[in-house]
């Protein structure tokens, strides 16, 4: 146990955006993976061809022009994340991020690039992308090398839609919490969007989420897989778990990287009895937190998988219609106190694979789980006029499934290699994407 002092400081910092019911908000950050014409990854750093350094630079030229700032990042494999501003509404969202891939097409047809809108690398194993030229990344990237079979996977090949969502108080952000830890295995099958593997169809294996589960587990998962799974001392239980998760890294005062040898509590409380603990420091611990639901100044919803082009507000609608109304909330949170710890812990595990006739609780199959959470996510939507986000995803998934399986059977239809498959599946995207941000 640490000092109240230290546990008060990540209490106060998860508690630091709390917003008046009517000002509450929701962010997205999409990720993708980005080639030349060759269907080789661009360059991480800059050097003598086009590099993601110089798109971010283009694309926030871009972005400036029409009127939108987005917080544009590299992760460490070179994928291009856009990360949106809060907005009270789907509707605000959706139309930043119209003008932002219109920005992204354009620069694409300009330097020949080709744009993933898949969760996973399909060809390169991580061995074969250059990491970027960054201590914080290299110091992950040397952790991960330990703790777990596919960490360099996660950090270089994997790409995702992030949820950010603010509260009002302490005990909605741990209702809100014990609800989304609950949901991400249905997430995690309903969002599924990794159809290759080196090169090979991933066929029934949800490749995205065996990759997290062999990342790090002291640090990744779901909250349950730490012990936090009691909605009353969620956040105390939450705070505790922080600070005893080892160090990846730190930020020195003058901005520069370092290292720590010991957990992120004590390198906090080190600070604190140095006099020089800020809140800067606790949000750098609560950034290494990788689980699949976690608090920064808000909650984080990680587990869904990057969708395809024209999906990627499905996520946050899904968990707008599900965590945002009182009424789909409160059953939400019925079926989730329905579940053992059992079932809770064999749901975590079973959908690693795509086999949605498994019963892992209660006597319903995962197909049944999934369907019936997406009825409930568009009930609480209807209240909120954002059905329209989610209606057409829930049409595709209930009638082929996830993406994972329904663009693998596509890809068996034409006879193509996955790098062929690749290039034609673009320039129909590039089609859509045309018409997709015309408005």
């Amino acid at each position: 146990m640490y000092s109240p002092e230290i546990a008060a400081a990540v209490r106060d910092a998860i508690a630091s955006n709390l917003r008046k019911e009517s000002d509450l908000s929701i962010g997205v950050e999409v990720e993708n993976i980005v080639y030349d014409s060759d269907l080789n990854r661009i360059p991480v750093d800059r050097g003598d061809t086009f590099s993601t350094h110089d798109l971010r630079y283009e694309l926030e030229c871009a972005s400036a022009g029409s009127g939108i700032e987005p917080a544009l990042t590299i992760e460490p494999g070179g994928q291009m994340e856009y990360a949106s501003a809060p907005h009270i509404t789907l509707e605000g969202l959706d139309s930043k991020w119209h003008r932002y891939m219109k920005g992204f097409l354009s620069i694409a047809g300009e330097k020949g690039l080709i744009v993933s809108d898949f969760a996973l690398e399909p060809v390169a194993p991580a061995d074969d992308i250059t990491i970027i030229d960054h201590r914080k990344y290299k110091l992950m990237y040397a952790r991960f090398s330990d703790t777990g079979s596919l960490g360099h996977e996660m950090m270089l090949n994997t790409a995702s839609v992030q949820i950010n969502l603010d509260y009002t108080s302490l005990e909605e952000a741990a209702r809100l919490a014990f609800v989304a830890d609950f949901l991400h295995p249905v997430a995690a099958l309903l969002f599924s969007n990794a159809p290759f593997y080196r090169g090979e169809p991933a066929g029934l294996r949800n490749m995205r989420e065996i990759i997290w589960r062999n990342t790090d587990p002291a640090r990744s998962n779901c909250l349950i897989d730490h012990g936090i799974s009691d909605m009353e001392t969620l956040l105390d239980d939450f705070g505790e778990y922080v600070l005893q998760t080892p160090v990846l890294f730190t930020f020195d005062k003058d901005g520069s990287v370092g290292t720590f040898d010991g957990a992120l509590g004590d390198w906090l409380s080190s600070l604190h009895a140095d006099g020089k603990l800020e809140r800067s420091d606790v949000m750098t611990a609560l950034h290494q937190i990788f689980t699949q639901v976690r608090f920064k100044h808000v909650l984080e919803i990680r587990g869904p998988d990057r969708p395809p082009f024209g999906y990627e507000l499905a996520p946050a609608a899904f968990f707008l219609g599900l965590l945002r109304s009182s009424s789909t909330l409160e059953k939400a949170m019925e079926v989730c106190s329905d579940c053992t710890m059992e079932q809770r812990t064999n749901l975590n595990s079973a959908v690693q694979t795509l086999d949605f006739d498994q019963s892992p609780v209660a006597g319903m199959t995962l197909r049944e789980l999934c369907g019936q959470f997406l009825h409930l996510a568009m009930d609480g939507l209807s209240e909120k006029d954002g059905e329209s986000y989610l209606r057409p995803f829930a049409d595709k998934f209930l009638a082929d499934g996830p993406f994972t399986l329904s663009t693998q059977e596509a890809f068996r239809k034409s006879g193509k290699s996955v790098e062929q498959f690749m290039r034609a599946r673009w320039d129909e995207q590039k089609e859509f994407l045309k018409d997709y941000t015309k408005t």
